[in-house]
């Protein structure tokens, strides 16, 4: 039997019990199909029958709809269904049971499909669909594991190791017969990620992978599996794998190393960081605390400051002088022990020698790495940082401004650093002008990072912060100097100003004849803070015609109306019904999944 119309009907059936039967009344894709099938009617009656439901469902209205759907969709499964074969030749045998099983969650199709499509496809935007999807908690499902373990072969290296260490981490031990049934120890990138994903999952159960991949698994593979050795006896092979000929090698064992509590560990990482030009052994002295490496560390950070400083500025040394001492002083972050503390506010009164030798303006001088490394250590070195806050230029300030945030309370945060948003009153321009917009903008990006909205408008997820607690004067200052960015961040319910601030902002994009994007991020404050407004504002913009990028801001539009409720479903149907065919199809599923949220 030859059956395309009757796969197009099943496709059209499908589409519209995901979108809903509210939707699928006088529905034209259907309607389109019953010609057809009355013609093939006239040689097999099963198509006449075909028709007639179709018919009942284009025909129906809302009370009839859900029950007309329901019988089409039954009478089309049920053709299609017996047109093929099931079932396999062979003997049959019980399955083996790893781990807890997986049931379905009760996640809504839409949400299914867009994570499936970002995991399986190409192009910009997946890696934050995927991380956004995590807040709505899709995973584990059986029905998105495929997708994910085919992600583990993607092309875009970034997705590939966030659903290794994020998505298929959730499914836990259950999924080992699948990585196993697929690993190639002498595979590629995919296949590294498929070990270190079972050492993740399960780290005993692993260990044999791990060690055959030591001997004969692929360089890829081998170095993850250098990686994931822990034990004490393993730290003879992790040294002699140190002085590999590959740099990835080198620094897979230097990072085991550091991991490894044993003094015959320590010592061999000590000697490494010891060594000029010895990049991957100071790498991996990030993750050391033996007191080994921390004194090997505090000793050649002395001497290459101290080299550092004794080198003329055009001597051909200096280069590589100042790179060693960069990374010493990374190495150096997030260390409270006493004399980590000593020596950062030892070379913190040598900022003056070291400006002099490397200039200004550097994101990455020397100067701010200490000053970094600072703030992550103990309250008297970030106290010491927020001392001296005025003396610091924009990047500078921006390191204070964080050590504050991790230390002072909200009330003293405020006074001391609200100043730099309020504009000079003496008109200055030129340098200090400039100057002084870009402290403004450290301090107020700084705030705006440590706020707990995700970002709608970017393909990354911000870092993760803890949400910290501001004074509510900041948002009457963001209102007043109109920072709008900063505004939207923290804006709040039931705050008057900030009301009518967006609303005039959001308003002001409307005439306006370019895209914004500053106008999806107010439109998703508004909905936020319960604006009376939102959904009138959402609709307007939604109307309005852009020239580029249809798809992308449609789409931010479908995230903002899934963050309403149903009672604004009407503003929103009557909002589609104005638009035409191709536009309002762009919502319609988001607009249903709102209506038939409990």
């Amino acid at each position: 039997m030859s059956i395309p119309v009757l796969t197009q009907v099943y496709d059209e059936v499908r589409r519209l019990s995901i979108a809903g039967s509210s939707v699928a009344c006088g529905d034209f894709r259907l309607k389109k199909l019953v010609p057809p099938l009355q013609k093939a009617g006239e040689k097999a009656p099963v198509f006449a029958k075909v028709a007639e439901a179709v018919n009942n469902v284009v025909e129906s209205n809302e009370k009839t709809a859900p029950e007309a759907l329901l019988s089409l969709s039954t009478l089309i499964n049920a053709i299609l269904y017996t047109q093929g074969a099931t079932g396999a030749e062979g003997k049959l045998a019980p399955i083996e049971r790893v781990g807890e099983g997986i049931t379905p969650k009760r996640s809504p199709a839409s949400l299914l499909k867009s994570v499936a499509t970002a995991l399986t496809s190409t192009g910009s935007g997946r890696l934050e669909v995927i991380r956004e999807s995590l807040e709505r908690n899709p995973f584990p499902d059986p029905r998105l594991l495929g997708p994910a373990i085919a992600a583990l072969d993607g092309s875009y290296h970034e997705v590939c190791d966030f659903v290794e260490a994020n998505v298929l981490a959730q499914y836990g031990k259950s999924i080992v017969p699948m990585i196993v049934e697929k690993f190639d120890q002498k595979g590629g990138a995919g296949d590294a990620r498929r070990l270190s994903l079972l050492y993740r999952v399960d780290p005993k159960g692993a260990d044999k992978y791990v060690r055959n991949a030591l001997k004969e698994g692929s360089k890829e593979v081998k170095v993850v599996a250098i990686a994931k050795l822990r034990d004490p006896s393993d730290v003879p092979f992790l040294i002699e794998q140190s002085s590999a000929k590959a740099a990835d090698v080198r620094e897979a064992a230097y990072l085991a190393l550091a991991e490894i509590n044993s003094k015959e560990a320590a010592t061999a990482l000590a000697e490494g960081i010891q060594k000029p030009r010895n990049l991957q052994a100071l790498k991996a002295a990030r993750q050391g605390k033996h007191p080994l490496v921390v004194a090997a560390l505090h000793s050649e950070t002395r001497t290459a400051l101290a080299e550092y400083l004794a080198t003329k500025p055009k001597d051909k040394n200096l280069a590589a002088r100042s790179a060693r001492l960069h990374e010493l002083l990374q190495a150096l972050r997030d260390r409270s022990d006493k004399d980590t503390e000593a020596l950062l506010i030892e070379l913190f009164e040598q900022r003056a020698a070291i400006t002099k030798l490397e200039g200004t303006g550097s994101y990455d001088s020397i100067v701010l790495l200490i000053l970094r490394a600072m703030a992550t250590s103990t309250d008297k070195t970030r106290d010491l940082v927020i001392a001296n806050h005025e003396s610091l230029d924009e990047h500078g300030l921006d390191i204070a401004v964080e050590a504050a945030i991790r230390q002072e309370k909200p009330k003293r945060f405020y006074d001391l650093f609200h100043g730099y948003l309020i504009p000079p009153k003496d008109g200055k321009k030129g340098k200090a002008a400039a100057a002084a917009n870009a402290k403004a903008e450290a301090v107020s990006s700084t705030l705006i990072s440590h706020t707990r909205l995700p970002n709608l408008l970017y393909d990354y997820q911000p870092e993760i912060r803890n949400v910290v607690e501001l004074d509510p004067r900041w948002l009457d200052l963001a209102i007043e100097v109109d920072d709008l960015p900063l505004a939207i961040q923290i804006a709040r319910p039931k705050h008057p100003g900030v009301q009518k601030y967006l609303e005039e902002n959001v308003q002001a994009f409307l005439k306006g004849k370019t895209e914004s994007y500053e106008m999806l991020e107010a439109l998703q404050a508004m909905i936020r803070i319960n604006h009376p407004k939102a959904v009138d504002c959402l609709t307007q913009a939604m109307l309005k015609k852009v020239k580029y990028a249809v798809s992308y801001y449609s789409g931010i539009f479908s995230r903002l109306i899934g963050m309403l409720t149903p009672a604004d479903v009407p503003k929103l149907e009557a909002c589609i019904a104005k638009m035409d065919e191709a536009d309002a199809d762009r919502y319609i599923v988001a607009i249903a999944d709102l209506k038939n949220r409990t």
